[in-house]
């Protein structure tokens, strides 16, 4: 989902992005839009960690799906990996979305994208409580492998792409609010655990220079990261 620094006004000089997809057959794109992260005017999409400082060629993350209380708001969140997007204007990221609907109940639709191209949605069942995995690998030379399982319902899907221009100069184990323009709703998701948290096979916390973000919007902040301890954190629900 991607990070947007839009303060670099010279985003003008994107990399092309050629993605060729090779994987099973996936649901036609919802209506969400995953960005790159905005630090702007008091409004961030993204919250938990990243790391930067070197050149990363893998990301891995899991986190036990959580269930959303939607009584009182509609909203979309995603729980994902992924490299670059930090100072990037690309991402190679996989994960879930959790969406509280109009009727106020629950849909988690998981999906895998090469940003700035649109999101590949698949239909695989997902529901609170199950143990999610994710990583995202590179071999250097444009090829990515995209993989997101649910063991507790069975399933691994594995996703093949290419791309030209990218930078590899970042890691992150992410919560996005999700939406157009501006920053949606942020469903009440109580607290995910991040486990297993690593980049180039290492700790997040020792494999490069950790930053942190939390979801704000219009100055209002809307999660908080718990410490990074060696391979996992916390993020909590503050706001919607």
């Amino acid at each position: 989902m991607r990070r947007t620094v839009t303060v670099l006004a010279a985003v003008a000089a994107l990399a092309p992005i050629a993605a060729a997809l090779s994987a099973p057959a996936a649901a036609a794109s919802p209506r969400l839009d995953h960005r790159i992260v905005r630090h702007a005017g008091g409004n961030d999409n993204w919250g938990g960690y990243a790391v930067t400082g070197g050149t990363f060629h893998s990301v891995t993350g899991n986190w036990i799906v959580p269930a959303l209380n939607c009584t009182p708001t509609t909203g979309d969140i995603s729980f994902w990996s992924g490299l670059d997007g930090w100072t990037s204007s690309s991402v190679e990221q996989i994960g879930l979305d959790a969406v509280c609907t109009r009727n106020h109940t629950v849909q988690y639709n998981p999906w895998v994208e090469m940003y700035p191209a649109n999101s590949i949605y698949f239909t695989e069942t997902v529901a609170a409580g199950d143990t999610m995995t994710s990583s995202v690998t590179t071999d250097g030379s444009g090829t990515f492998t995209l993989t997101l399982a649910d063991p507790t319902q069975g399933w691994t899907k594995t996703y093949t792409k290419t791309a030209t221009g990218v930078a590899l100069n970042s890691a992150e184990v992410i919560v996005e609010a999700i939406g157009s323009k501006t920053i949606p709703n942020c469903p009440d998701f109580g607290q995910v655990q991040f486990t297993d948290v690593t980049a180039n096979g290492q700790a997040f916390a020792t494999a490069g220079t950790v930053s942190t973000t939390n979801l704000e919007r219009s100055g209002v902040q809307l999660t908080q990261d718990g410490p990074l301890s060696g391979t996992g954190f916390p993020v909590s629900w503050l706001h919607a």
